[in-house]
């Protein structure tokens, strides 16, 4: 299997998810995973409402998707760049680059999930 290949079938079942998450509001259906730490703890992790958040920017709702998760709605653009600049590099030289996330980045981003998530537990739970 080529790289392009995989990248074609990557592009196409991520298309598939998202023309499901469009579709069907995670308000309205049931058949969406729950979140065991949530039902556990009665905490919402860092990616509590991300699917509520999708289903709203993918509806041009930026109101609704920051109130859902505010990280997965800022992150969300910077990953989906990275994920094309990734496939890109990939289709070009008909295979996949090692994916090696620069510590300097790695920090920062597990201190900020942190934080994120100790604020909407404490700060921001209403």
């Amino acid at each position: 299997m080529t790289a392009r290949f995989k990248i074609g079938l990557a592009a196409t079942t991520m298309l598939a998810g998202l023309a499901v998450v469009y579709r069907f509001a995670p308000t309205e259906y049931a058949f969406y995973p729950r979140c065991l730490f949530y039902a556990t703890t009665h905490w919402l992790c860092p990616g509590c409402g991300s699917t509520r958040a999708l289903h709203a920017l993918l509806h041009g709702d930026l109101r609704s998707a920051l109130h859902y998760n505010a990280l997965f709605t800022l992150l969300a653009p910077i990953v989906f760049l990275w994920f094309a600049f990734y496939c890109y590099q990939a289709a070009r030289s008909n295979r996949f680059p090692p994916l090696a996330v620069p510590r300097s980045a790695t920090i920062p981003l597990v201190a900020v999930i942190v934080l994120f998530t100790i604020a909407r537990n404490t700060l921001f739970h209403f």
